[in-house]
């Protein structure tokens, strides 16, 4: 895979390197001055079709041709100017041409006026904007704007968090008329928004959530806009109300409501639905615990829960494994009190029961034996959500602005299981966990000038997990002690402050601050009622930081050089072993971005990062997690170093629709906690210690998408390698050396023909190979292939007709395949009738391979039950 992904980045370099290049100007007449305009290339055998193109945003601009022409045809056109051609004879390569333009105005002319109607081009250019046209995307399939959003060039999104990427980069937000109603949280409208009622999804780049500091800060943020249609501004949403019977005969239900109201100074927008389907309306995984966006950007100010909730394995779509019983209720709204206030307040209830049977059997294979485990249990878990979010900004000035915002959310999480272990051990757990959160943030910006401004911060959060774990009949430890109640809290206290000066010139922006971070974590956590010290763990872990954070970023020509560091000294005081540290931190960190052309850029950075380690492994004396594991760790308050650097190329062309990025990551750890597993056919012990050893990882990705006109459909190429070098000890085994490997690889084909039936295919290739010294490698290679059939045999009627098969171990051969089916009938613009057929040929099981370097797992869990649901949509 290496050879192939540096013979393929080879190949794009050095076409790069040897093409032609053309640069220039554009004026206008009069006065000389820079315009915006548009560069526009064409064979001249071809004079009606597009070769390639670029902007003159600045007035100037540079094109490398990526063809080989004969003549070529350069066109410069401005709104309101009038267009202006030349032409080059047999360009050379290597060679970089030198052509300036002046254009004139238009004159007007009084002319009768004349209506012309054409459709809409699917996306319009307009600087940093790219405007998407939602009709011109759709195909009859979408019910809510996330399904349009996946189909849209640039743009990527997680199936499973919800993440969505513009051209690789996340997206900070997705704001509704130019309102960021939902903030990190963006699924919630993503999810829920219904397709009919946007217009337009615009991709913003150089996005600045402050309006103070556009321009002045660094502009790599990327954001989302919802542009509504125009019948839509003032109160608008939907009914949906959709039930039919499982194949058991147990009703299915899929209700729900959204509400839309936007007037001049309020925009509000409210969701409540009920399913039994497996659809998770909301942003917050409770089935795989897949993180969002929202808990990935918070992760260090959360407390971590030593108690693992029970995680459902599947890997399949939720809509076919997630056995729930879901209530969702959200109400969003921004409420402006003239031009200097605004109030925004984002509201969560989640109530849930998620039903599960999942059997596992381990193979365990280590040095000096192997052995196999069994484990089957009956899950029922129920999560409650409470949780209010409040931002206000004040506009004290023109030049300045006051920020607040305060998050407080109860989560409750009851999870029951029955559990057969061996198959021959029975007994019952629950597990009762919560987690109260109170998130503070107060932010200050002055802006000094056009160029200059700055800003202070005050931030606190406060995060307690206490988790209760309960066995009946009790687990007989040794002889005069067993496990009946395992309790464990945790408690995380943040206080920070900083300052931050921040500028900008024509070619730079810098951003220079002063800070201090002040943590304070006790730990409890103790076996039945506290009597066996043996198992009582009760510690406070302090972690204080003062530091000073620098970047500069220098734009130079088609160049930004942007260095970056951090320094910081760093306090650490952890009282169960009665130890201190102290030490000075130094961060640095390279970024370089080449602009190959319009299209295309190379991007590289290499970084020094060094943190201290969670709290997790400070935890002395063993807990049980579960029937079956216990965790503990040998504390040391060493600094963890990570040398990353990384190297990615890519292309975004939206007029010739094609996308393609190759990329290449490297991280290295210099010392690190290992795992020492102990591990029986009743029991794994595993104890966490520190030495000062590496590990390392490294991933290649390849993405390639062009749509191609002469077959009138899109083809997508992705391959993602993954590899992990790292070490452990097993059954008191030497520090072993393991390698894992992971490749998956997927081939999408989807046509675009103008008749009554289009096809879709997607086909994904998984290997997963681990291998360890002195152990045979443990191997799995699976496969999954989803195949749509769209119908339109009416203007009022749509079709979908699915199929997905699953091969889980190619070496058994083992297969699965479903069959869905969906029609639609629109009589008009109010009302929508559904009728959905999931899981046709009602399989009820489904088993999946995981592989480490000392055991392969096969996990067997249950599935939603084939049903039919007819569904009616009112929309107003």
């Amino acid at each position: 895979m290496i050879k192939y992904f540096c013979a393929i980045f080879s190949i794009f370099i050095f076409h790069f390197s040897f093409s032609q290049i053309i640069t220039g100007s554009v004026k206008e007449s009069v006065s000389k001055r820079n315009i915006f305009a548009n560069i526009i290339i064409k064979q001249a055998d071809k004079p009606d079709d597009i070769s390639e193109y670029a902007i003159a945003k600045n007035g100037d601009y540079t094109v490398s041709l990526s063809g080989t022409y004969k003549k070529i045809i350069i066109e410069a056109s401005a709104l309101n100017y009038n267009t202006v051609t030349q032409t080059i004879e047999n360009p050379q390569k290597n060679t970089t041409y030198h052509i300036d333009f002046i254009l004139s105005k238009e004159q007007v002319k009084d002319i009768k006026e004349v209506i012309i109607t054409s459709p809409k081009k699917p996306f319009v250019i307009e600087k940093d904007t790219v405007k998407y046209n939602v009709l011109a995307y759709r195909d009859g399939s979408e019910r809510k704007i996330e399904d349009i959003i996946k189909k849209l060039p640039g743009i990527e999104v997680n199936e499973k968090s919800g993440e969505i990427k513009y051209k690789g980069k996340s997206v900070e937000t997705v704001q509704l008329e130019g309102d960021d109603l939902f903030g990190s949280n963006y699924s919630l409208g993503t999810k829920n928004i219904n397709v009919d009622m946007v217009e337009q999804v615009q991709a913003i780049e150089n996005y600045s959530a402050n309006p103070l500091l556009k321009g002045i800060e660094n502009g790599d943020k990327v954001a989302l806009n919802l542009k509504l249609k125009k019948g839509k501004i003032d109160f608008s949403g939907n009914l949906d109300y959709g039930s039919g019977f499982f194949s058991d005969n147990r009703q299915v239900y899929n209700i729900g409501t959204n509400i839309l109201g936007i007037s001049k100074n309020y925009k509000s927008f409210g969701s409540l639905s009920y399913n039994n389907v497996g659809v998770n309306n909301t942003p917050f995984d409770y089935f795989g615990f897949n993180l969002s966006n929202e808990q990935i950007k918070e992760g260090n100010f959360l407390a971590k829960k030593l108690i693992p909730e029970t995680i459902f394995t599947s890997s399949l779509d939720d809509s076919r494994a997630n056995i729930n019983n879901s209530i969702f209720g959200n109400y969003n709204s921004i409420f402006k009190l003239g031009k200097k206030i605004s109030v925004k307040t984002n509201l969560y209830y989640i109530q849930d029961k998620i039903l599960q049977t999942q059997a596992s059997e381990n193979n365990i294979l280590t040095e000096e034996n192997s052995f196999t485990t069994s484990d089957l249990y009956e899950t029922k878990k129920k999560p409650v959500l409470y949780r209010a979010d409040i931002e206000s900004k004040i506009n004290t000035s023109k030049q300045s602005l006051l920020e607040y915002k305060i998050k407080v959310s109860q989560e409750n999480i009851n999870t029951l299981s029955s559990v057969l272990q061996n198959n021959s051990t029975p007994f019952d757990t629950e597990l009762n966990s919560e987690s109260f959160l109170l998130r503070q943030d107060l932010t200050y910006t002055q802006k000094i000038s056009e160029k200059k401004a700055i800003q202070i911060q005050l931030f606190q959060s406060y995060n307690r997990t206490p988790e209760n774990l309960s066995i009946s009949p009790f687990f007989q430890i040794d002889s005069i002690t067993n496990f009946n109640r395992q309790y464990s809290t945790y408690t995380k206290n943040i206080i920070s402050a900083q300052s931050i000066f921040l500028g900008s010139t024509a070619k730079t922006k810098y951003a220079f601050s002063l800070g201090a971070d002040i943590e304070k974590n006790p730990f409890i956590s103790y076996l039945n009622n506290n009597s066996d010290n043996n198992f009582y763990n009760d510690f406070l872990y302090n972690k204080n930081s003062f530091w000073f954070k620098g970047a500069y970023h220098l734009q130079y020509g088609n160049f930004k050089i942007s260095p970056s560091f951090n320094v910081s000294f760093l306090n650490q005081n952890l009282n169960s072993i009665s130890e201190k540290s102290s030490d000075l931190l130094i961060e640095p960190e390279l970024a370089l971005k080449y602009k190959l052309g319009e299209i295309s850029s190379l991007f590289s950075s290499l970084s020094l990062t060094q943190k201290s380690f969670s709290e997790e492994y400070f935890i002395i004396k063993p807990i049980f997690i579960s029937p079956r594991n216990v965790i503990s760790s040998i504390p040391s308050l060493e600094i963890k170093k990570t040398l990353s650097y990384s190297l990615y190329y890519s292309v975004n062309d939206f007029y010739r629709q094609i996308q393609c990025r190759l990329g290449f990551l490297y991280n290295k750890d210099n010392g690190s906690y290992f795992s020492n597993f102990n591990i029986s056919e009743n029991s794994t012990v595993l104890n966490y210690f520190y030495l000062p050893r590496s590990n390392e990882s490294m991933t290649f990705s390849f993405f390639a998408q062009k749509y191609l006109p002469i077959i009138e459909s899109t083809v997508r190429l992705s391959s993602d390698l993954s590899i992990s070098n790292y070490k452990n000890i097993v059954n008191n085994s030497d520090l072993r050396n393991n390698r894992f490997q992971n490749l998956t690889s997927e081939f999408f084909f989807k046509t675009a023909f103008d008749i009554k039936v289009n096809f879709e295919n997607q086909f994904k290739i998984f290997q997963n190979v681990s291998k360890s010294e002195g152990v045979e490698q443990f191997r799995n290679n699976s496969l999954q292939n989803t195949f749509k059939i769209t119908l339109k045999p009416r203007r009022k009627w749509f079709v979908l007709l699915s199929s997905d098969y699953y091969i889980p171990n190619l070496d058994k051969k083992d297969s699965y395949l479903f069959l869905d089916a969906a029609i639609r009938f629109t009589p008009n613009k109010i009302y929508e009738v559904n009728f959905y057929a999931k899981n046709i040929l009602n399989k009820k099981m489904f088993s999946q391979v995981e592989t480490t370097d000392f055991i392969t797992t096969i996990f067997q869990s249950n599935l939603i039950q084939r049903y039919y649901m007819l569904n009616i949509s009112y929309i107003f």
